[in-house]
């Protein structure tokens, strides 16, 4: 039997949005953020000044960690935190929002940012209608976006060069086959409200 063959065919039936996704996926646990993580935080995002971030936006980022979002995750890997990134919720409405979303620079390019991507998109909630993906990041994470089917939004708001917002259309069905993609890897997401409901149990 030829084994090759199916996986051609299994991933020809995927949109082009798993295709990016499904073969760069990393075995990693991924958990919400806690107060305990934030000096590793803080570690992740000094190593990507000046590429992705700027010092001055530190101050920023930490205030943004005290004050919570609707989730913001991290990625352990052989027990360092090595990664984080958050997802905005926005009430009913058919968009959400990714924030500070980052890798420690000594693992790039090893698929946690992937992985990071994919776990942000499997707690999207599914709907009848396509959800749209927004973001703020660097132009010289563009190009790692670009991958997934992010666009370039125009920005007429006359913020800096350096930055750029891009957005992706995201359907249900996308929304399962990340979550799907994510369990096959034996990557759970480990959520706070999870923890608190085992522990009165």
């Amino acid at each position: 039997m030829n084994h090759d063959h199916e996986d051609n065919t299994e991933l020809e039936e995927l949109s082009p949005l798993m295709e990016a996704i499904v073969p760069k996926l990393v075995a990693c646990r991924i958990r919400e953020y806690l107060p305990d993580d934030l000096e590793a935080c803080i570690e992740i995002y000094r190593s990507n000044v000046p590429d992705c971030f700027t010092p001055e936006g530190l101050e920023n980022f930490m205030e943004f960690l005290n004050l919570g979002t609707s989730y913001y995750l991290v990625i352990e890997y052989d027990g360092d935190v090595i990664g984080c990134g958050g997802l905005e919720l926005v009430g009913d409405s058919d968009s959400s929002t990714l924030v500070y979303g980052m890798v420690h620079r000594d693992y790039h390019r090893r698929g946690f940012g992937t992985t990071l991507l994919a776990a942000r998109i499997a707690l999207l909630e599914v709907d009848d209608r396509p959800i749209d993906l927004w973001m703020r990041t660097s132009t010289e994470t563009m190009p790692f976006y670009g991958r997934f089917g992010f666009a370039y939004h125009a920005d007429r708001s006359g913020r800096s060069r350096d930055h750029a917002s891009l957005w992706l259309s995201i359907d249900g069905q996308d929304i399962l086959d990340t979550r799907d993609a994510l369990e096959d890897r034996s990557i759970r997401i480990h959520l706070n409200e999870d923890e608190e409901v085992e522990e009165e149990e």
